[in-house]
């Protein structure tokens, strides 16, 4: 039997998330930011005849036909006319519901990792189209790095590698879905908003003076008001260890972002004395991250 082809689905942050408002169709438009950063699922894809397959390391994690991998798989499956089949194993490591994008990176990686395994040549456009029918943040991850979002988030656009910065994720303990959060937002959403915010975090990062004052999230006035699990890891991290707490995407979690790796150790060793769930980890470079994603020997070259 050969070996299986395995490919890392890594989690990101929002180091810039502004909601302009409701659309006629019914979406958000959005302004945000996008950073990859080193905390990852991994999947692993086995050749089979037929069906494709779904195990999951975490069984609260459903395998029907709602699981972003597979509905990658049957995506990707129709575009292309492939008739094979495969087995996927996720080992899930990324939070669920907690702003992280997990199962948006999931659906990109099984984009990827099917195409290598059943040997397709796709056309350039294929998979970034198929990425934006899956999810709006879903192309991001066939991006990585630091990238600019519009649009309902779908529309991204490469940026210089923000600066490397250690980041200590607290999830919440009870999920947030998107929607749900989108929902109590709009009842705080007086009018149309511009993004001014998010201008000068991206003019941060192209002239190299991006600062921890730049770092921003419109979510934050919902989660700080809901008196949630969330809001209670962000009053968790030590007053002198994180020089920002910053929501993750919709929620629920809570990213305390430190000056160097060693203050961001004693943090979660201290997080830990107190038995407070955290995940140690970083920002990755676009360079890093497709290198960490890719398996050995994989043709997939930088966007």
């Amino acid at each position: 039997m050969s070996a299986p082809i395995r490919y890392r689905a890594h989690a990101k942050i929002n180091l810039g998330l502004e909601v302009l408002g409701r659309r006629p169709d019914g979406y958000h438009e959005i302004r945000t930011v996008y950073q990859s950063i080193g905390l990852c699922d991994t999947l692993e894809f086995h050749p089979a005849a037929g069906e494709v397959t779904l195990t999951c390391s975490d069984p609260r994690l459903g395998a029907g036909e709602d699981n972003l991998v597979l509905k990658a798989a049957g995506a990707l499956r129709e575009a292309t006319g492939c008739g094979k089949g495969a087995r996927i194993h996720l080992a899930k490591r990324i939070p669920m519901q907690a702003g992280l994008g997990g199962g948006s990176s999931d659906a990109a990686a099984t984009l990827l990792g099917l195409c290598r395994l059943w040997r397709l040549a796709p056309a350039p456009e294929l998979l970034p189209g198929l990425a934006r029918q899956l999810g709006s943040d879903v192309p991001f991850f066939l991006i990585g790095g630091t990238a600019l979002g519009v649009g309902r988030g779908e529309e991204v656009y490469a940026l210089p590698d923000a600066p490397p910065m250690h980041l200590l994720v607290l999830p919440g303990t009870a999920g947030t879905p998107t929607g749900e959060a989108y929902r109590l937002l709009d009842e705080r959403l007086t009018g149309a908003r511009t993004p001014h915010r998010i201008a000068a975090l991206v003019q941060g990062i192209v002239e190299g003076t991006l600062s921890e004052r730049h770092f921003f999230n419109r979510f934050e006035e919902v989660f700080t008001q809901q008196g949630d699990e969330g809001s209670c890891g962000r009053q968790a991290a030590p007053p002198r260890g994180a020089g920002r707490m910053l929501l993750a995407g919709s929620g629920s979690s809570w990213i305390g972002i430190f000056p160097d790796r060693s203050q961001a150790q004693e943090a979660y060793r201290d997080l830990s004395h107190r038995g407070i769930s955290a995940i140690l980890t970083s920002t990755l470079t676009r360079k890093d991250y497709w290198e960490l994603t890719v398996p050995r020997g994989g043709k997939e070259t930088l966007p």
